[in-house]
């Protein structure tokens, strides 16, 4: 008798199957329709993309990247109107280095290139990977720091939604490893290992939004955190010295590690994995597209 439920119940599961399955199949048409409809899309954007580079004798090359499955308001979320008013802007610190002093071509202290995935972090990214660089400097050695814990245990406010720099977190409690609190890109409940190891800065403070400010604090510092305008062809960045310049409010968070006279250009580190641009990194001109508003600078213990 049992047998016989058993058997009569996998024959209804089979009609039920059977009954829905050109609903199904539909929807895997539908869905397969528009995912290459949005290829097709990406594809013609890359080749316009192109073709104005060429007109204008720009000197860099987009593709498609992994980025460009998100979109630009999921990737670059950083908000100017979102600075705490109790932000703890030091004054400008000039350790000596002046414009003749510093060389032409300079790298320097940035750590490995990470991934912020669809979440508008890239806030966080900017002040750990200015963090990390200070820590990189001051001590030779390289930390993984964990955005998540910025993203999920701020008082701002602040996630996956946007925010400004969080160095009044890193500075107090104090920063936390990566593996205490992995990266979800979503925000998480803030829930991290038990007594865990605090990396504290010691300060940050702005750095003036001028070529000379920004290579002095580079120099002296490790990196600036830093903000710039995205648009498409940002986005589908490959190589070369951007120059699409729009001189709108910025609205993402980077870090500018180095910079070559020759080229007049920043080295822009970003966070949208090692898929864009050259390795995760960008050859931008100074001054295009708002690039180092909002610089700041911190140091470590």
């Amino acid at each position: 008798m049992k047998r016989k439920w058993v058997l009569g119940g996998l024959a209804l599961v089979v009609l039920v199957v059977f009954a829905f399955l050109p609903a199904i199949q539909e929807g895997i048409e539908i869905q397969q329709y528009n995912q290459e409809a949005r290829r097709q899309k990406i594809r013609n954007d890359i080749a316009q993309m192109r073709a104005e580079i060429r007109a204008n004798g720009w000197d860099f090359e987009v593709d498609v990247n992994e980025a460009m499955q998100y979109s630009i308001d999921q990737l670059c979320s950083f908000k100017p109107e979102l600075k705490p008013q109790d932000y703890d802007l030091e004054a400008e610190i000039d350790d000596g280095a002046s414009a003749a002093a510093l060389p032409s071509y300079y790298m320097g202290y940035a750590t490995p290139i990470k991934n912020q995935g669809s979440c508008g972090s890239c806030w966080a990214f900017a002040t750990i990977g200015a963090m990390e660089a200070a820590i990189k400097k001051r001590k030779g050695v390289t930390y993984d720091l964990s955005e998540q814990y910025l993203v999920s245990c701020n008082s701002y406010g602040y996630g996956c939604n946007g925010g400004w720099f969080a160095f009044g977190m890193c500075k107090s409690p104090g920063a936390i490893l990566e593996s205490c609190f992995p990266y979800k890109a979503v925000d998480a409940p803030c829930s991290y290992c038990s007594y865990p190891t605090r990396y504290k800065l010691y300060s940050y403070g702005s750095v003036s939004n001028n070529v000379t400010s920004i290579k002095t604090a580079i120099y002296n510092y490790g990196c600036v955190a830093a903000a710039v305008y995205v648009n498409s062809y940002f986005q589908a960045y490959k190589s070369g010295t951007f120059a699409s310049c729009q001189n709108y409010s910025p609205n993402h968070a980077i870090i500018l590690c180095g910079w070559d006279d020759a080229r007049g250009a920043w080295r822009l580190k970003n966070s949208w994995g090692t898929g864009w641009g050259e390795s995760g990194y960008m050859w931008i001109k100074y001054g295009c597209s708002q690039v180092g508003y909002g610089s700041t600078r911190c140091t470590y213990y």
